[in-house]
């Protein structure tokens, strides 16, 4: 399957920046005190306490201390210059972010400085997703089934096997209760339920490329994906049923905020969101050329959205009517 890899960059340059990101190219030249973190583009966004970091191509982590509206750079220890396609913070001082040439680095003072713990000089196959817990075992996803397990919160990792082979595995999440879920390409759904110890393969209604998993609560998972696919499993990921989101484009980061509000964003800037718990959506947005890969929750209604064209504020609506997709 190797053999595949050059067709899969390539359709990770159609569908943005949620799997593979882009080619690099150089950065602007921006002080180290002041970044216009919207001409970056950014792949990961994740909150360390009140702080918000966010991490994207060449490597980049950009910290930001007020929701967003200013960035700084983080130090970087070595800088491999990789894109960076994940930023995931177990506490709010303790941080891993991945990205491409099995890059892992690791932040123990809540984002301003990074360590390089995993490198690697022979392959350039991406890592693409993390999920932990604090004082648990942390687990990274990423091209040809890879998944690496830490037990010393990110310090040094291990390599083990599950039943997906070589397939790529683009997403992991948990729900805190033991049960994980790794959503991956061929409609790939494994599903752990004693904390990451044993996975089993579940069949899934959509055979294209998952790119998100998200826990719900309740026993409620969602799944999302390539062309608009979203997935829904009220079992805890054993079984699932496919969901109209309202549009086709493929989505790559999702969010669940206080009160149950879903938010989806994906290709082209769309963001839809669901107020009943995945069942019908509303598009809020779409139509666009740039493409939305991570979506973080700011409080009252406000979202920071990241993608291509870096990070940017976003405003929900404050109506939950369903709205039909544009023509």
């Amino acid at each position: 399957m190797k053999n595949s890899l050059p067709g899969l960059l390539m359709s990770a340059a159609v569908l943005g920046a949620a799997l593979f990101a882009f080619a690099p190219r150089p950065l602007p030249a921006f002080p180290a005190s002041a970044i216009a973190a919207n001409r970056l583009q950014i792949n990961g966004l994740a909150q360390a306490g009140s702080r918000t970091v966010a991490v994207g191509e060449r490597g980049v982590i950009l910290l930001s201390d007020d929701a967003g509206a200013s960035w700084r750079r983080a130090t970087l220890t070595p800088d491999e210059a990789s894109t960076l396609t994940q930023v995931f913070f177990v506490s709010p001082r303790v941080g891993i972010a991945v990205g491409h040439d099995g890059w892992i680095v690791r932040t123990v003072d809540g984002g301003e400085r990074w360590q390089e713990v995993h490198f690697d000089h022979r392959h350039s196959d991406p890592l693409l997703a993390i999920w932990g817990r604090a004082n648990g075992p942390l687990f990274v996803v990423g091209s040809f089934g890879q998944l690496l397990v830490s037990n010393d919160e990110g310090a040094t990792w291990s390599a083990e096997k599950t039943p997906a082979g070589d397939r790529h595995l683009n997403a992991i999440a948990g729900d805190g209760e033991g049960r994980i879920v790794i959503a991956g390409e061929t409609g790939t759904l494994l599903v752990s339920s004693d904390g990451g110890e044993n996975w089993e393969k579940r069949t899934s209604p959509y055979a294209g490329s998952l790119f998100g998993v998200l826990p719900l609560g309740d026993h409620a998972w969602l799944a999302y994906g390539m062309r608009g696919n979203v997935l829904r499993s009220n079992d805890d990921g054993q079984s699932w049923t496919h969901v109209d989101s309202g549009i086709g484009t493929s989505y790559f980061g999702a969010l669940e905020m206080p009160g149950g509000r879903l938010v989806l964003v994906g290709q082209g800037g769309a963001i839809v969101t669901s107020d009943d718990g995945g069942a019908h959506y509303a598009v809020r947005k779409a139509g666009g050329v740039q493409s939305l890969a991570a979506v973080l929750d700011e409080g009252q209604g406000h979202l920071l959205v990241a993608g291509e064209a870096g990070v940017a504020r976003w405003t929900l609506p404050a109506s939950s009517a369903v709205a039909k997709a544009p023509s």
